[in-house]
């Protein structure tokens, strides 16, 4: 249905209106004094009295120092006349990755550092930090 108005024109403003306030009525003196009393007095809410609420404290905890990440490391065992043994320690530093794997091997071993391991791979093997796993 084609409406009234062309597309483009614009809409008529709207006229505000002012209401008009009443006049008050004239109080009696006595009241007047009473609601002037009132109004210098703050209001008291029923009940008991509680009170106002403590501000937060600002103690300001000592800072850490960062703990280093750690990283999985991977750690040969070789022993005379056997296979070289891979194993995975979870550390912060390769120096203390290869002293774990040392004392649990044992003696007679040589410990030498082989790689890394990523993120990637690491996680499914659900390492624990300072527990060397053999892979």
């Amino acid at each position: 249905m084609p409406s009234s108005s062309p597309k483009g024109a614009k809409a008529a403003p709207k006229t505000i209106t002012r209401r008009t306030v009443a006049p008050r009525k004239a109080e009696p003196k006595a009241l007047k004094a009473k609601t002037q009393d009132a109004k210098l007095q703050p209001a008291k809410a029923p009940g008991p009295e509680v009170p106002p609420p403590k501000a937060p404290s600002l103690k300001l905890k000592p800072a850490k120092a960062p703990s280093p990440k750690a990283h999985a490391f991977l750690v040969g065992v070789k022993r005379r006349r056997e296979a070289l043994r891979v194993y995975a320690v979870l550390t912060a530093s390769e120096a203390v990755a290869l002293a774990i794997v040392e004392a649990a091997s044992g003696e007679d071993v040589t410990v030498e550092p082989v790689g890394r391991l990523s993120k990637k791979l690491a996680r499914p093997l659900k390492l624990l930090t300072g527990e060397p796993r053999l892979i």
